[in-house]
C-alpha cells in the first residue's frame, strides 16, 4: 500500500476494540490492510463458522471407538454424543 500515513497506526490507536482483538489474532498489518480495504464493511464471524470443516474431519478420521469419539470430542470442541450423531447420520446417507 503506497499510503505514508499508515505508519501513524498503531495497536494503541485502532478505532475500536473490535479492531484490537482482531490485530491481535491476525497482527497489525493484515488489519490495517482490512481497514484500508474493507472501509464501511460490516464482518461477523458466526459462532458456528468452523463446523463443517469439523464435520468433514470427523467423518474422515473416525475409526468406529469410543476412544476415537472422545477424542474427537476434545479437539473439536464438541460433545461425545454429537460426535456419534454426526457418524450416526453420515452412516444413514451411504
Amino acid at each position: 500500500m503506497d499510503k505514508p500515513w499508515i505508519k501513524y497506526i498503531t495497536m494503541e490507536n485502532l478505532p475500536n476494540e473490535d479492531l484490537n482483538i482482531v490485530a491481535t489474532v491476525i497482527g497489525l498489518d493484515a488489519t490495517i490492510e482490512l481497514m484500508c480495504e474493507l472501509p464501511g464493511i460490516l464482518i461477523s464471524v458466526p459462532k458456528n463458522a468452523t463446523l463443517p470443516a469439523k464435520i468433514a474431519y470427523i467423518k474422515d478420521v473416525y475409526d468406529g471407538t469410543k476412544q476415537s469419539r472422545i477424542k474427537l470430542a476434545k479437539m473439536c470442541d464438541l460433545s461425545e454424543n454429537y460426535i456419534y450423531r454426526i457418524i450416526r447420520k453420515g452412516l444413514k446417507n451411504v
